[in-house]
């Protein structure tokens, strides 16, 4: 069913692999005459974060003929085994001989797991593709593609307003989630209606006073709908998930009882929390100020829209807080999850210019389940707490998740009535959760669509579905301004060097004769301390110069005796310390 391919792109490298073949030769053969669709997770099905999703209508099951719209086209962050890499952004390479047929991308809100990736992706697909969003995230993606000088056919969409692409029309449904304009589609297609149903919750006491929209989504659920995809990243709890205005008597306490400064983070695009932490700072008369690109941007393009009730004169430059006195300041802060250049780790490692003091007050309002966060924010809490300050997290409950519980994923499935359920946007262990939950509603391991990693969840036009193909999947890593070029052996080097350190034998060899000059100069870092391992320094010089005069000929060819050298002290090394080093053997040639 699948040819090999044989080349691979420089563009994109891959970091692991499901034993896919590369490319598709021929499309399904089951039914393959009949109208398809196909729903293609490009970040993964059981992923957290990277939310990109292809909806591809074949007519006649002919995918030459293929026609495809896009949801989302978000980042995700690399766990701690990956070293050096910023962020992970979704796998497009299934889309690049099928840019032509692209009809547009539509946002269902303003996370940077749903949008951040435009900036990469956008010049890989083409910035002729719409790109429909609402309002607030129109301003982030906006202000980000700037940033990058790309120029996006942007439009902005209001609740309701069907949008028409081909064969596909968009129904944007108001709902809930930790920002202000989140909402589902209702995708209809000539194979049937599909309900994308991403981040979201039902408050039924929202901070913003808007509520989700429960009659439009009920009138959708009666029209019939074929498939729900439903973000299952809260479906581990039982009953409903807490309103955000429970937590603002707690919040406004922590603030109201800090006796010095207050900083507060969380996620940059978390309005709704920013909006109560300005609220509560001005009730108790504190002057705010703003600490870090993403949340400047953030909150001032929120108070331009009017999402935020926040003057200029509630806020204080960061050049001026020494006019005031500790307890009139309360500062939001970016780098909730410990990037390494963010203002709060710059505060707590001393390299800011705002110092984070013995009685200050840093309030976590922000979660620990982003994938690849945990344990940065975990040491960034020790290192505060080692530092005297006070620290508010989680179980101080001034936090409440963004997304729906058990009870909220049982009414929405009431409320859609799908034929097949497709859990998105958690872990495995969610996805195993939502399933648990569904069974008890009746409904059966053939109505429940559990697609691995790299499969394709295909709807046939007489209401059959499968997952019995596979497209290729790899994790394209952003590693500064380079996209996918950091592979597995780039990763695997880092890892060695991190774990294992690094031991370099510089071998001076006269350029004449061939032979060695002087003893071999041995480099080693993060492998063993030179002053303090002298017998086995000494022992590792002797066995490269014994290795040297083995694989050298005339002439010498040093690239082989590099090889050999190399191969020889590894085992070497490995045998006396039980380590493994990166090894670098260098010869340089001298008059």
């Amino acid at each position: 069913m699948f040819q090999k391919r044989t080349n691979q792109t420089a563009r994109q490298v891959p970091v692991q692999e499901n034993n896919v073949p590369k490319q598709f030769s021929k499309s399904f053969t089951n039914n393959k005459n009949q109208d398809q669709l196909r729903v293609i997770a490009l970040g993964g099905f059981g992923s957290v974060t990277q939310n990109m999703f292809c909806y591809e209508y074949a007519p006649g099951g002919d995918f030459a003929k293929s026609q495809i719209i896009i949801v989302d086209c978000g980042v995700g962050f690399p766990e701690t085994d990956i070293f050096g890499v910023d962020l992970v952004i979704p796998d497009t390479e299934y889309l690049m001989d099928k840019k032509d047929r692209i009809l547009g991308i539509f946002i269902t809100h303003g996370h940077e797991d749903h949008i951040g990736a435009l900036r990469f992706i956008i010049p890989i697909l083409g910035s002729h593709i719409p790109i429909f969003a609402p309002k607030l995230a129109v301003a982030f993606i906006e202000n980000r593609l700037a940033e990058a000088q790309i120029r996006p056919n942007l439009t902005e969409y209001k609740h309701s307003q069907i949008m028409e692409k081909g064969p596909f029309k968009v129904d944007p449904i108001l709902v809930n989630h930790s920002i202000p304009d989140t909402h589902h589609f209702a995708i209809t297609t000539p194979v049937g209606v599909i309900y994308h149903g991403s981040d979201f919750k039902f408050d039924t006491m929202p901070m913003d006073g808007k509520y989700a929209d429960l009659q439009h989504i009920c009138k959708v659920g009666a029209a019939g709908v074929l498939c729900l995809l439903s973000d299952s990243l809260g479906s581990e709890h039982p009953g409903f998930s807490p309103s955000e205005r429970s937590i603002s008597e707690n919040f406004e306490n922590e603030i109201k009882g800090a006796k010095k400064r207050v900083f507060i983070t969380t996620i940059s695009s978390n309005i709704v929390r920013w909006g109560q932490a300005i609220t509560y700072g001005k009730r108790a008369g504190r002057k705010i100020v703003m600490v870090g690109y993403s949340v400047e941007k953030a909150v001032n393009l929120a108070k331009e829209l009017g999402y935020l009730d926040v003057k200029d004169q509630d806020l204080v430059p960061i050049d001026r807080v020494r006019n005031f006195a500790d307890d009139k300041l309360m500062f939001l802060v970016a780098g909730f999850a410990g990037q390494p250049e963010s203002a709060l780790s710059k505060m707590i490692m001393g390299k800011h210019k705002i110092k984070i003091k013995a009685g200050d007050k840093v309030i976590f309002s922000s979660p620990d389940y982003i994938p690849g966060t945990v344990s940065a924010i975990h040491t960034m809490i020790d290192n505060l707490s080692k530092m005297g300050a006070e620290v508010v997290y989680g179980e101080k409950e001034v936090h409440v998740s963004g997304h729906a519980y058990q009870a909220e994923h049982a009414l929405l499935i009431n409320m859609v009535r799908p034929k097949y359920l497709l859990p998105i946007g958690g872990n495995f262990r969610h996805i195993r959760a939502y399933h648990d939950m569904a069974n008890t509603m009746g409904y059966g391991t053939d109505r429940l669509l559990s697609p691995d990693t790299a499969q394709v969840v295909t709807f046939y036009a007489n209401g059959g579905a499968d997952t019995e193909t596979e497209i290729p999947f790899r994790k394209v890593l952003i590693d500064g301004f380079g996209v996918g070029d950091v592979g597995a052996t780039v990763l695997r080097d880092r890892k060695t060097l991190a774990e294992e350190g690094m031991f370099t034998i510089i071998m001076l060899v006269n350029a004449e004769t061939g032979a060695l000059s002087k003893e071999p100069v041995v480099l080693s870092r993060g492998f063993v301390f030179v002053k303090e391992n002298i017998d086995l320094i000494n022992y590792l010089k002797q066995e490269a110069i014994a290795k040297f005069k083995e694989a050298s000929g005339k002439p010498t060819n040093f690239e082989f005796v590099k090889d050999q050298v190399q191969g020889h002290i590894e085992q070497v090394i490995f045998e006396k310390t039980g380590r493994q080093p990166m090894v670098l053997p260098l010869v340089v040639e001298i008059e």
